[in-house]
């Protein structure tokens, strides 16, 4: 379990005005640097870029500069969503400690893992032209650049095993090519694991920066309802944090440190109660720029259910009750469970950095 970032601050306060906020979004994900050539064999060279970027303004080098940390953020989401989904979906089936191919059924045949989108791959892509052709490159950038081999490896792979699988090929060649996807993917994860928690570490550290930041302008510009949807978001990250640091989840709730979550959990419900308050409010919305349907409505929804799911977990906790099978089993929205915490916390994220990107 690892923190979340969501698609916000610096890329909406670029755009702080009444009107703009329900348009502020991420970049298009076309790169304004120079390309590179990334067909390659070996590591390609850093395109001679230097005078594009001599000849920008301050403002636009701090765009660019924005538009490649939203990529990053994007990239981040997509580490911890559906990529993180595909590999637990295909661990589902197939042992994680051997380097074999080896079902874990060995009376069922079938295995398989969710595919990667076009889109993701556009911004793994993107994000490694951009910062390859920066001139100078930040800590981030270069934990990036280290990541970029295994996390492209891993993506093809996945990509690969779920046509494989599909099309129900190993059947066809009596699991030849899953033995050879399996060693490609077990190779890639051990790069993969330990550049992507060095990339994500340098990329909390320059989130964190950025917020601090944003939340000054949110509060000062007056948008208050942002202001509290971000505090939301970030106070359930450090409660999953928390969580993780304790090593607390479904299968040992009662070891739970409730002197530390008790008062982040009152915070977040704090935030909640600010939301729904605003919820009623028509005017103060539209002043912000947010419809009160749409993605709105959904992030209303979802918040009510992640709230639901962490007050649920934390009585069970405080009447020293473990969660039932049924609980850890069933981890939908809403449902007693951290997992659902978890699961609505993702929602809220989603919900979030859609009504932003909505023009």
């Amino acid at each position: 379990m690892r923190r979340k970032s969501s698609i916000i601050l610096t890329a909406l306060m670029m755009a702080c005005s009444v009107t703009a906020c329900q348009g502020a979004s991420i970049s298009s994900g076309r790169s304004v640097f120079e390309n590179v050539d990334t067909t390659a064999d070996d590591a390609p060279e850093t395109p001679a870029s230097t005078e594009t970027e001599s000849e920008m303004s301050s403002e636009e080098l701090e765009e660019l500069e924005q538009e490649l940390y939203n990529t990053y953020i994007t990239i981040n989401n997509f580490m911890l969503g559906r990529l993180d989904s595909s590999l637990e979906r295909y661990f589902n089936y197939v042992d994680i400690e051997q380097m074999e191919f080896t079902l874990l059924d060995e009376d069922d045949d079938y295995f398989d893992c969710y595919s990667l989108s076009e889109y993701d791959i556009e911004d793994v892509e993107n994000a490694y032209e951009m910062a390859s052709s920066k001139k100078d490159k930040s800590e981030l950038d270069e934990a990036y650049l280290k990541l970029y081999p295994s996390l492209s490896s891993v993506i093809e792979t996945l990509n690969d095993i779920e046509v494989y699988t599909d099309m129900k090929s190993y059947l066809d060649d009596d699991y030849q090519r899953a033995q050879e996807y399996h060693t490609a993917l077990m190779d890639s994860l051990v790069e993969y694991i330990d550049t992507g928690d060095a990339f994500m570490a340098e990329l909390d550290i320059v989130a964190k920066e950025h917020q601090e930041i944003a939340y000054a302008q949110m509060q000062e510009q007056g948008f208050e309802v942002f202001y509290a949807m971000n505090m939301v978001i970030d106070i359930a990250n450090e409660i999953e944090s928390e969580l993780y640091e304790q090593d607390v989840w479904d299968e040992n709730i009662l070891d739970m440190d409730l002197e530390k979550i008790q008062p982040l959990y009152d915070e977040f419900v704090s935030y909640v109660d600010d939301l729904l308050a605003y919820n009623e409010d028509e005017e103060k919305l539209a002043a912000e720029g947010i419809s009160k349907y749409g993605w709105w409505d959904s992030f209303i929804r979802d918040l009510k259910d992640t709230k639901v799911s962490l007050t649920e977990v934390l009585q069970k906790v405080k009447d020293g009750e473990e969660l039932s099978q049924f609980d850890i089993g069933s981890n939908f929205a809403g449902d007693c469970s951290l997992s659902s915490f978890d699961v609505g916390l993702s929602a809220l994220i989603r919900d979030y950095n859609n009504m932003i990107n909505v023009g």
